[in-house]
């Protein structure tokens, strides 16, 4: 018979094995005096996640897109018709179309998260959940400032080829209010609406669909109610947020119950959803 050699077996690991002497501490890794990713940072990230998946990309696009070819149209058709058109007039006609489609990028911004899976990585390098959060509030807020921009610039493009077409009937007039302040905060107040929305649900369908409910159909069936509940029809102002924007949109509350109704209804539809939303983030298992 042949014989064999086998080898030593190897040393056993343990107190004095290869983890190093009987009493020795194991090695750690110390991070406390790591600085943690600025808060601009995390801001930017969410910045560019908005536009990196195919949906988020062709929004913005589309966002854009309108934005444009809207006040493009407005200035063929003011110049062919010979009508009165001033920088108010051209901000006005796509202001509409940008309240509905900022909340739906903002809803996709707080979803794709959950939808694609990509939470567990954001979490992990951002364990603090509540940062996270913020940083997609602020990134929202910010592509809502962008889109009032974008309008701005292409108004006065537009207010300028008028200028030079027919300046007897073009005005560059300014409605400040409405320009630089209440079309802004409107704007900023659906898109923080969608994503109150969207923390509640962690759903895309189910957020956008709530939405649009909320939006177009809820004044619809709080006006039903109260045509069998006459009383009832006091109520509507203080439920309605399509109602309480629009009229933002126009002016600043004159009155305490204009200033009632708007807080009332933004309690109802935007703070409620928004903390039990975050609530949920801070909770919620990561799959």
């Amino acid at each position: 018979m042949s014989s064999h050699v086998f080898p030593p077996p190897p040393p056993p690991s343990g107190p004095s094995g290869p983890s190093g002497p009987a009493g020795a501490p194991a090695a750690t890794l110390d991070v406390r005096g790591t600085s943690p990713v600025p808060f601009w940072r995390l801001c930017l990230v969410e910045l560019r996640k908005a536009r990196d998946t195919r949906a988020g990309f062709w929004l913005m696009f589309t966002i854009g897109l309108l934005v444009t070819l809207l006040q493009l149209i407005a200035l063929i058709s003011v110049n062919v018709q010979d009508i009165e058109s001033s920088f108010t007039d051209f901000t006005g006609n796509v202001f509409l179309v940008a309240l509905i489609l900022m909340p739906i990028l903002a809803i996709m911004l707080v979803t794709t998260e959950w939808s694609q899976r990509t939470a567990m990585v954001s979490f992990t390098l951002e364990p603090r959940r509540l940062r996270v959060v913020l940083a997609k509030l602020g990134a929202a807020v910010l592509l809502a400032l962008l889109t009032v921009a974008l309008m701005f610039v292409v108004a006065a493009v537009c207010t300028a080829l008028c200028d030079v077409l027919q300046p007897e009937l073009t005005d560059w007039d300014v409605e400040a209010e409405f320009v630089f302040l209440l079309a802004p905060i409107a704007l900023v107040v659906t898109t923080v609406f969608g994503f109150a929305l969207a923390s509640l649900f962690l759903n895309t369908p189910a957020s956008i669909v709530v939405f649009l409910i909320a939006w177009y159909a809820s004044l619809a069936i709080l006006a039903a109610i109260a045509g069998f509940i006459p009383a009832f029809e006091d109520v509507i102002p203080w439920l309605s947020i399509q109602l309480n924007v629009l009229l933002l949109a126009e002016e600043l509350p004159q009155t305490a119950e204009a200033w009632g109704q708007l807080l009332v209804s933004g309690g109802v539809w935007i703070v409620a959803p928004l903390v039990l939303g975050v609530l949920r983030i801070l909770r919620a298992e990561v799959k």
